[in-house]
């Protein structure tokens, strides 16, 4: 079979245009596949930031519970646990009575002091242990009491997406205040 001339032509200019992809289709490719991996990216750190938020609530309740259990286990001595602690403010934590280790055992202020000196674990080193982390970051926790009413708080500080500007124009990340607070009713 001949094919005449002009169908030649067009048979090669239809190879010449279908034989592969341009640098220009490659590039547009490329272009939208990285937008893609960067908005993966974004959602995992955006993802990684909630859980570990997250993760300081449960820590912060945790320790919230933790006091009032001791609370509620001595409640002969429950106006010795009215206190503020922080990193920065450590007069709150008494020192370690040495009833712990005596025959004699411990009175109820007493194991209100050690059950504080324990607590305050959370919030400074005061063992002295070398690399140690706090439970929260830059944590502070108060106990305040209204009547039968006694409310543990706990307060930390955790990096957060701001959504308003600051003052240099950005709208990065800023240090975001969080706490819990829990109220139990505690009769002595």
């Amino acid at each position: 079979m001949h094919m005449n001339k002009g169908c030649r032509e067009r048979a090669s200019v239809q190879r010449r245009y279908s034989q592969g992809f341009t640098l220009i289709e490659v590039l547009v490719a490329l272009l939208v596949l990285t937008v893609g991996a960067l908005g993966v990216i974004g959602v995992q750190l955006r993802s990684f930031e909630a859980n570990r938020g997250a993760l300081y609530r449960t820590q912060a309740t945790s320790i919230a519970t933790e006091l009032l259990d001791q609370m509620r286990a001595n409640r002969a001595a429950l106006n010795s646990y009215l206190l503020t602690v922080s990193a920065t403010q450590l007069s709150g934590i008494p020192t370690a009575p040495d009833c712990a280790t005596s025959n004699t055992g411990c009175t109820p202020e007493q194991s209100a002091a050690l059950d504080l000196r324990q607590w305050g674990q959370h919030f400074t080193n005061l063992l002295g242990i070398e690399g140690y982390r706090t439970t929260l970051p830059s944590a502070e926790a108060t106990v305040t009491r209204n009547g039968d009413e006694y409310t543990v708080t706990v307060a930390w500080s955790e990096r957060a997406w701001d959504d308003t500007n600051a003052t240099d124009g950005s709208t990065s990340r800023s240090n975001a205040s969080r706490f819990v607070s829990m109220t139990s009713v505690i009769q002595p």
